[in-house]
């Protein structure tokens, strides 16, 4: 790893692309037609929860559930876009100090990674004001 790098200050851009040669904001917009089309998509987290691993066993079975239709979602915690698969063992709880002040690190990295995109590269990649206004929103709700 780079010297000075935060592997937890990873950001993942949808459709990312490292030869991309366009903006980023037609990346963002293609992934959001995916939402408005009706198309379900699902944040599936398959390395590790809290230095817990997520071993392939519950990584096909969260698969096999959605595409089955016997998933549960919940509303998740005071999130009012974001709903949540609740696994055994690897329940998000806000309750846990640690796992939200990671939470909100990661968010807040987010939200730094958005607003320098205002200006890097001269604003090539910057993205819609609702990118950066979904992302606070989660933090406020927090």
């Amino acid at each position: 790893m780079a010297e000075g790098v935060d592997p937890n200050a990873l950001v993942v851009e949808p459709y990312a692309n490292p030869f991309r040669t366009y903006p980023l904001s037609e990346d963002y917009n293609k992934f959001k037609t995916l939402f408005d089309d009706g198309i379900d998509c699902y944040i599936l987290n398959t390395g590790a929860f809290m230095d817990k691993d997520i071993g392939p066993k519950v990584t096909l079975g969260i698969i096999e559930a959605i595409v089955e239709g016997t998933v549960e979602f919940k509303q998740w915690a005071n999130f009012t876009d974001l709903e949540i698969m609740e696994i055994e063992g690897y329940v998000p709880d806000f309750n846990d100090s640690e796992y939200k002040k990671q939470f909100t690190a990661r968010m807040k990295d987010r939200v730094e990674f958005i607003k320098s995109r205002e200006t890097a590269k001269g604003g090539f990649d910057k993205l819609p004001a609702e990118a950066l206004e979904a992302i606070e929103k989660v933090i406020k709700e927090i």
